[in-house]
């Protein structure tokens, strides 16, 4: 097994002996650098435990979620949440100014939220406003802006945080804060994809797969096969764009299903043991999707061995098969590339596709599904 090299103050001794409560007052930027070194050790004892006080302090810092500062007349809570341009495209010029609006304010609310370090002052700020009000403004400071000074506003903030996240200084001027020059200057901000998206609408809970293990004939294998899937997964996140991205990372998880005694079972026998766990509540809301990982002997040579395959998982139904319910030729399960299982599965399911639509797109003789990729 792989030695985990904790931070620094940290150790499995430690990790297994705190108590949630003292978690909870170990600094947020701590609890970070450790669940991005364990998460790298997946499905050892010590991801397990610091999985517990994940959702432990998660249950004891609960609270009521917030809706978003506007909600659009006939959107959803959702929708809101959301970055859907075909919905903004169909507001009205001052409905798009409160969105514009309140998509700012969310996120600044959502950055102290979550203790996340202030920016920097932007390079503009409006007529009247204090230094406080700058660096984390509100739904009501910003919906009394014109258009104009919003479009400012924001581009300056944008800039800033991307400075910030890059860490390199923001770009000054030495004319006028904001003329047309300077405003185009600044790099926009890229668009979330996909899977940021599909976390933002969920406010970033704990999210991944849940997997059952079916493969126990070399420990040394499987601790192999552990790194590669990890590097895989940081391969796949570290192609994604948005902000929140981060906060992404550090809330990927696996929660895996492993016993001995499920060595070379079916498809049937892991579809059982893992509504087992979820009737336990072992399956957290971010994970609980419409179907499971399964790992056996042919998806880990897969994974290890140059044979000239594609590194591959099997995702698994989680629904039990109905005669004469089910499409013709579907057999519950398919076969997933690994390089897509962040970056295109999860959000197709995120997106309400089932497993039997996603298995329907495969062409006529393709046995692995590689997402939208041509």
């Amino acid at each position: 097994m792989a030695t985990i090299n904790f931070p620094a103050g940290w150790s499995s001794q430690r990790l297994n002996t705190i108590s949630v409560e003292e978690f909870s007052q170990v600094p947020e930027q701590e609890r970070a650098a450790l669940k991005q070194v364990v998460r790298r050790h997946a499905f050892t004892p010590e991801y397990k435990t610091l999985q517990k006080l994940n959702q432990e302090l998660s249950s004891l810092t609960a609270r009521t979620v917030t809706p978003p500062s506007y909600v659009p007349a006939g959107w959803t809570v959702e929708q809101a949440k959301g970055v859907d341009i075909t919905l903004v495209t169909k507001l009205s010029e001052e409905e798009k100014r409160l969105w514009a609006a309140g998509k700012c304010a969310d996120a600044a609310r959502q950055a102290r939220k979550t203790g996340q370090p202030a920016i920097d002052l932007p390079a503009y700020i409006p007529a009247g406003w204090s230094v406080e009000q700058a660096v984390s403004p509100t739904f009501d400071i910003l919906s009394q802006l014109s258009q104009e000074d919003l479009t400012k506003y924001m581009e300056a903030r944008n800039a800033q945080v991307t400075a910030q996240t890059l860490s390199i200084p923001a770009a000054t001027t030495s004319g006028p804060l904001l003329s047309s020059s300077s405003s185009t200057s600044n790099a926009p901000m890229q668009p979330p994809s996909p899977l940021i998206q599909t976390l933002q609408r969920k406010e970033y809970p704990a999210w991944g797969f849940v997997i059952v293990r079916t493969y126990y004939a070399s420990e040394e294998r499987w601790q192999a096969f552990q790194e590669k899937l990890d590097a895989l997964c940081d391969a796949q996140l570290d192609e994604e764009s948005g902000l929140g991205l981060q906060r992404v990372k550090d809330t990927l998880e696996f929660k895996m299903i492993e016993d001995p005694r499920l060595q070379g079972v079916d498809s049937a026998e892991a579809r059982r043991h893992f509504h087992i766990a979820r009737a336990m509540g072992g399956v957290a809301a971010g994970l609980d999707l419409e179907l499971f990982l399964l790992v056996d002997e042919g998806v880990v040579a897969s994974v290890l061995d140059d044979g000239g395959a594609s590194p591959y998982l099997v995702a698994v139904d989680v629904a039990e098969p109905v005669a004469n319910e089910m499409p013709a030729g579907y057999p519950g399960l398919f076969r997933v590339a690994g390089d897509v299982l962040l970056s295109e599965l999860y959000p197709k399911l995120g997106m309400g596709l089932s497993p039997r639509e996603l298995w329907a797109t495969l062409a006529d003789g393709q046995d692995l599904w590689t997402g939208d990729d041509e």
